[in-house]
């Protein structure tokens, strides 16, 4: 919220002070935040399973940690479209963002960058899920009678 709030103010609220942190930091924060909430809900995922004990690694090689990140991946490509920017033709014709009392932190190159390298790591982890579901079998034997009818496909 703060990015999109404050990425693009008119250059006399920058000098008011009305940008209070440094957005690129800000993002690189939310970013390793939304790993870590990825490990809290493999946590979560593990404690409902009746897991006692978590294993970082062993937990990152899972189908699930490839949902989660693929989750906070495209989220986090969903908040980056959302931050105003200046529209690069306008700006170029004016001379640039100062000549039009603007300040950007994030220009929309960088924005589209930013997705970019979002949208890769999407696609692999989307790849990952994708090999894991044509790839992954069970056998059901204990209650095979009762889904005869559903399981015959």
């Amino acid at each position: 919220m703060q990015i999109r709030t404050t990425n693009l103010l008119s250059t006399k609220e920058v000098k008011l002070g009305f940008r209070k942190y440094d957005l690129k930091a800000l993002y690189n924060e939310i970013m390793q935040m939304s790993e870590k909430l990825v490990l809290i809900k493999g946590m979560l995922f593990y404690l409902n399973m009746g897991e006692t004990v978590f294993d970082k690694e062993k937990f990152k090689k899972t189908n699930n940690y490839n949902i989660f990140m693929a989750t906070e991946m495209k989220e986090a490509i969903a908040q980056l479209k959302m931050i105003p920017t200046l529209d690069p033709a306008t700006k170029s014709k004016k001379g640039g963002a100062s000549k039009m009392g603007k300040d950007e932190v994030f220009t929309s190159a960088k924005i589209a960058s930013l997705i970019k390298e979002l949208q890769l790591k999407a696609v692999n982890f989307d790849a990952a899920m994708e090999e894991f579901n044509t790839k992954t079998s069970i056998e059901i034997t204990s209650v095979a009678d009762e889904f005869k009818s559903e399981l015959a496909a």
